[in-house]
């Protein structure tokens, strides 16, 4: 029961209840009256939404474009897919609605399943249509709606209302009318969902998971649980995946591996890799390091029964050619090992420097994680400690603009064996006046420590110019 601004009434009816001729939207003091002993729960909305989504999850075993109704309808919640591609998986469409029905049995839900050309056919047949199990075609299709009441068509509680009143109680019955005076009468609702159900008129709906470029799937003769049996099957779909991507010419940044439990349960693995790859065994040995992380997390429960990989972020890829020369396997060697150490740390904990296009030191470089895009190019020379802030130092130079000749840094004096630059750095034009020109040095002392210093300002300047030490080399 649900309870509205006009007190509670009836949501969803038990079909005991509807043999007492009790239905969805009857006042509850209505009801009581007729049944007295009648036991109802108020409906949490929120919940059953939830509920809705992981269903909704669990059964893109069968087709990855599924999503849910955009509202519950008299209590009935369901699910549309689109089974282009995927009924030859289970043996044909027959087969397909009858692996579907008995899954569903087993979750404990009662399902009614219908599958047509268009989804305006298909959400007919499955609230409204006599059988539980209906399979129609092109052919088919519009006897099989005939009969159905017009409130299968999807339309407003007021419009069906009207219809009824004016004895047009079957759809049938709107069919067979001029399309201009029901135009007219009803507006161009009444004509699109009617055009919509006959497949006259394309409709489209949001799948729940996002676009994958490639994905493969698996349906299980019988469940599995052990941690090896489900990397052997890792294992057969990365090799199936892999030709799906070469023919694309994209090689893999993402994937997420799927795996269905019995009990409605779906286990999801994401792994995200630090550069485009189609190499099956590389993928499947981070996907190994995963699940070694999941020690825990990793519950199979009475069983995996389905699986599916998806590539969830592809890149262009060109095909390599190896054996000519060692280069090719040199430069995926880091990449690799990053992926490992993320696969095994998390992608937070493995960090590296990029390259921002700035001028100033301070800022040119950001770590972010390894694997993320971006220019891990190199900023020129830079010592390997970069001092938070430049520390002041007392400088004694030779000449006006030259390199100094001795400083003072930290209480210790400091006598320079040679010096490189000046390499001159100036502001950005928007940070103007907030920081003067720098010419930085590369000193060496006399017992070979080497120093990243520079000259804060030009002479002649209002202000004479600081020395500071800006970073240390190894």
């Amino acid at each position: 029961m649900r309870q509205t601004s006009g007190g509670w009434y009836l949501d969803a009816p038990c079909p005991v209840a509807k043999q007492f001729g009790l239905y969805a939207g009857q006042l509850l003091s209505d009801a009581r009256a007729r049944v007295p002993k009648l036991i109802t729960t108020p409906v949490n909305r929120a919940q059953e939404q939830t509920r809705l989504r992981k269903l909704n999850l669990w059964c893109t075993r069968f087709s990855p474009y599924v999503a849910p109704w955009p509202e519950i309808e008299d209590g009935a919640a369901g699910l549309t897919f689109d089974m282009t591609g995927c009924a030859h998986l289970f043996g044909g469409e027959p087969a397909m609605l009858h692996s579907m029905a008995a899954a569903l049995a087993q979750l404990g839900l009662s399902v009614r399943l219908a599958m047509a050309d268009s989804i305006g056919a298909a959400h007919a047949l499955c609230r409204h249509g006599v059988k539980a199990q209906i399979i129609v075609d092109s052919t088919t299709q519009t006897q099989a709606l005939r009969a159905l009441p017009v409130v299968a068509l999807r339309i407003g509680t007021q419009t069906v209302a009207t219809l009824r009143h004016l004895g047009l109680t079957r759809i049938a019955d709107v069919m067979d009318l001029p399309r201009a005076p029901l135009a007219a009468r009803f507006g161009e609702e009444l004509l699109l969902r009617l055009d919509q159900a006959l497949g006259r008129v394309g409709e489209s709906f949001s799948p729940i998971l996002p676009h994958a470029p490639a994905r493969v799937s698996a349906i299980l003769a019988d469940p599995i649980r052990d941690q090896d049996h489900v990397l052997k099957l890792a294992a057969a779909l990365a090799q199936d995946l892999m030709p799906l991507l070469e023919r694309a010419g994209l090689g893999a940044r993402a994937l997420s591996l799927n795996l269905f439990r019995v009990d409605g349960q779906v286990l999801r693995i994401a792994l995200r890799l630090a550069s485009a790859s189609r190499d099956p065994a590389h993928i499947i040995k981070l996907f190994a390091l995963k699940l070694d992380a999941l020690t825990e997390a990793f519950d199979p429960g009475f069983g995996f029964e389905a699986a599916r990989l998806d590539v969830t972020l592809g890149q262009p890829l060109e095909p390599l050619q190896a054996g000519l020369a060692q280069t090719t396997a040199d430069a995926t060697r880091l990449t690799r090992l990053i992926d490992r150490l993320t696969s095994r740390l998390g992608s937070d904990n493995v960090l590296r420097a990029y390259c921002r296009d700035t001028h100033s030191p301070e800022r040119a470089m950001v770590l972010k994680p390894a694997g993320a895009p971006g220019i891990w190019g190199d900023c020129g020379l830079r010592p390997l400690l970069l001092l938070p802030r430049a520390e002041p130092a007392e400088v004694l130079a030779l000449l006006p603009e030259g390199p100094p000749l001795q400083f003072k840094w930290r209480g210790l004096h400091y006598r320079t064996e040679c010096a490189e630059g000046p390499e001159r750095i100036a502001p950005q034009w928007w940070r103007n006046g907030e920081s003067p020109t720098r010419d930085y040095y590369l000193v060496e002392d006399q017992s070979g420590h080497k120093f990243w210093m520079y000259r804060d300002g030009l002479y002649g300047a209002s202000r004479p110019p600081r020395w500071f030490v800006h970073g240390v080399f190894a």
